[in-house]
């Protein structure tokens, strides 16, 4: 299988993007150079390493809506992927073995395909309806002015520490009904748990992983069976009855399943806060516009998530050979879906680097798409939509710290541990 680049030169000029792409951390902090060059040489690309990377959005798009292409690695016989090398270059660890994280992943919707996908994903949405996540929009409205006070008074300030993390930490408490008071341990955990969707995380960051997964299942384990004597109006309540034909999420699903909306309803909210933050930073037009114009708040957060998403990339692999962009992908390939760089996809995206808050349509894809379409996409939403513009406004005499810090080493999950702000 060749790597199905026009000639040597094309070959020449878009490795280095490939490397950027999966190792540089200074790609990492910048990298739609990285991105275009290899959209504009080959937006589906097979790397020296073995890997396939799409990076333009109609194939992205086509990628994520079809169902023959899966999420499950261990039902796919993966070929062609020359993992040591990639590794040596990340600093990363080339083990298959993830202990507790494997086992709780094997659990997890986020990893299953059809039918198996199916059924969870029918389970889960019976409870998460977005009925029961409008009817956070008042208490999300009231965790912002809580947290939003104290700003008030401090020339200087952590933005994810003080709101960017804490915000959708005690909103998915809320939701799952766990008591305010566990906002931290979610958020630690968060973190940690995040770095094990990774295609290659590190020693370190499996063995966090593990540890998490060990605090948060054991964390657990008090209020499911609390749940299951005296249910309550919360979703965890719900995820224990939920039931269909005589159908219900086993112990391990139910516990996998907490945890996924823990880390998924934490982790996208604070990132998208913390990127936009950065991104409107540079932009003082737009961000007093999205602080004071409720007209583009809905647009402006559909922009802020295709501006700088997340969820940097997914993965998937083809059940059967598939053609993709005028390329042969065989069969169990590792097939990494660039979002962000789909999201800046000159073909779809018109001035793609510029902020544009009233951009209509805006098909971006930074919640995927298909049968893996992120679950909490709408509450992710209405935080965005209530606490980013409420932010800019109890902010609006701070400026980002500066140089900002350098982002998070993941590469799926992009985003700042700290962002400094300042008054003066």
């Amino acid at each position: 299988m060749g790597v199905h680049l026009k000639d040597r030169a094309a070959a020449l000029a878009v490795t280095p993007a490939v490397v950027a792409f999966v190792a540089s951390a200074r790609a990492r902090e910048r990298p739609h150079r990285a991105y275009a060059a290899l959209r504009r040489v080959d937006p589906v690309h097979r790397s020296p390493f073995g890997f396939w990377i799409v990076t333009g959005h109609a194939e992205a798009s086509a990628v994520l809506r079809d169902p023959g292409f899966g999420v499950d690695e261990k039902a796919h016989d993966v070929k062609h992927l020359h993992i040591g090398p990639v590794s040596r270059l990340l600093g990363r660890s080339d083990q298959s073995e993830r202990g507790p994280f494997l086992t709780l992943a094997s659990d997890l919707m986020l990893f299953t395909d059809p039918p198996e996908h199916t059924r969870l994903r029918r389970l889960v949405s019976r409870a998460f309806t977005p009925r029961r996540v409008a009817l956070l929009a008042e208490a999300i409205e009231g965790l912002t002015e809580e947290l939003l006070a104290p700003l008030a008074g401090r020339r200087r300030f952590d933005a994810m520490d003080a709101f960017a993390y804490p915000l959708p930490a005690r909103v998915i408490c809320e939701l799952v009904g766990l008591p305010p008071s566990d906002h931290e341990l979610v958020a630690t955990h968060g973190r940690d748990l995040a770095v094990g969707l990774d295609p290659l995380p590190t020693v370190d960051e499996l063995a966090r992983a593990g540890r998490a997964v060990v605090a948060l299942r054991e964390h657990l384990e008090e209020p499911i069976r609390a749940r299951r004597e005296a249910p309550r109006d919360d979703l965890l309540s719900d995820l224990v009855a939920v039931a269909e034909d005589g159908d219900r999420l086993t112990a391990d699903e139910l516990v996998a399943t907490v945890v996924l909306l823990l880390i998924a309803g934490h982790e996208t909210t604070a990132n998208l806060i913390g990127n936009a933050l950065v991104a409107l930073d540079d932009d003082p037009v737009a961000r007093r516009r999205l602080a004071e114009d409720p007209s583009v708040v809905e647009t402006g957060v559909e922009e802020m998530l295709r501006l700088d998403p997340p969820v940097q990339i997914t993965q998937r692999f083809p059940g059967e050979d598939v053609e993709l962009g005028g390329h042969a992908v065989p069969a169990g390939s590792f097939v990494i879906v660039g979002l962000g760089a789909a999201n800046h996809d000159p073909a779809v995206f018109a001035d793609s680097h510029r902020i544009d808050l009233t951009r209509s349509p805006n098909p971006h894809l930074s919640f995927g798409g298909g049968a893996h379409h992120c679950v909490g996409a709408a509450l992710a939403r209405i935080e965005a939509r209530i606490a980013l513009p409420a932010l800019l406004r109890a902010t609006a005499d701070a400026r980002l710290v500066r140089p900002l810090p350098r982002r998070r080493s993941s590469l799926t999950i992009r985003g700042f541990r700290h962002l400094w702000m300042e008054r003066g």
